[in-house]
């Protein structure tokens, strides 16, 4: 595949930016979401990162947040099965944060609460990454 936006994730991240625009911009937290991978940096130790999509680092490309079963997991059609729990869901006037584990690894995930904009965080002991993308409401 090319480096570029694939059809499906272009319609899911405009129907995402539609949909917060027409809803006002705010979500709090109630309604799951649904959030793409756009862009991921995966840095190693020392000055090695490079920029590529989800797929190309072997991470799903779409994630699942699940407030009432205080999960994230990556959507059925990625293949991945990973379900990391949700440690930690605080809310500002701004974004929803979110923070958890998963096989030796710590996470953060963003999201702006008035564009649905997104970035996770994941560090670990080998390889780090930055992953920007967007969410939808379900």
């Amino acid at each position: 595949m090319g480096k570029g936006i694939s059809s499906s994730v272009l319609a899911l991240v405009l129907s995402a930016f539609v949909t917060f625009s027409a809803s006002g911009g705010g979500f709090d937290g109630s309604a799951n979401l649904v959030c793409s991978s756009i862009d991921v940096v995966g840095c190693t130790e020392g000055p090695v990162c490079l920029q590529a999509h989800a797929h190309e680092f072997e991470l799903p490309e779409f994630v699942f947040v699940d407030f009432a079963g205080k999960v994230v997991r990556a959507t059925d059609e990625s293949g991945h099965k990973e379900i990391s729990p949700i440690k930690s869901n605080e809310s500002t006037d701004k974004q929803i944060i979110l923070q958890g584990f998963e096989n030796h690894r710590g996470w953060t995930l963003a999201v702006d609460r008035n564009t649905g904009r997104m970035t996770i965080t994941s560090t670990g002991p080998d390889v780090s990454f930055m992953i920007f993308g967007a969410c939808t409401a379900l």
